[in-house]
């Protein structure tokens, strides 16, 4: 063989082994999940009660869901919410595993959880509130509550999130 050929054939084998790394590293969620790394969700979040004590929040918010990170049925993601007047961005740890495991076709159950918040603007990141939805086809729906507490707040509310085209 001669020398070209060898080195041909090198950098064709190390095409593959790295094409095939990243691949599996884009994406670890299985095939035909619908929450892969990069997958955006847009939708409306609404919110009722008081905050410590206290009326007036927004009813609701504009929402932007983006997974940012998989492992298996654990994700992290970003939920940015705003109205006209304020605007945060929650980071979220949560879950996403099937209604039902010998049915595939009756959509996955997704938990999450406020655990930190960036680029709050006119406003007060409220963190540790668990959400629980069902995701079924293109469509994420659920619900939040503020956990039980002293200082009498009672917020709790929905969401409705439609799964967003893929950017070019």
């Amino acid at each position: 063989m001669n020398t070209t050929f060898k080195i041909l054939r090198a950098v064709a084998v190390l095409v593959v082994l790295v094409a095939g790394a990243l691949v599996a590293n884009a994406a670890p969620a299985k095939d035909g999940d619908p929450v892969l790394i990069g997958t955006v969700w847009k939708g409306k979040l609404t919110q009722r009660g008081e905050y410590q004590g206290v009326g007036g929040s927004p009813p609701e918010f504009d929402c932007e869901f983006t997974i940012t990170k998989r492992d298996g049925e654990k994700f992290e993601a970003e939920l940015f919410e705003k109205t006209d007047d304020l605007k945060l961005t929650y980071l979220i740890r949560g879950t996403i595993t099937p209604v039902d495991k010998d049915k595939p076709g009756k959509g996955y159950k997704v938990e999450f959880v406020s655990k930190g918040a960036k680029g709050v603007e006119n406003t007060e990141a409220i963190l540790n509130i668990p959400y629980t939805a069902t995701l079924q086809g293109k469509k994420l729906k659920g619900t939040w509550k503020f956990p039980a507490n002293d200082d009498n707040t009672t917020l709790e509310g929905t969401f409705d999130f439609d799964l967003a085209p893929k950017k070019d």
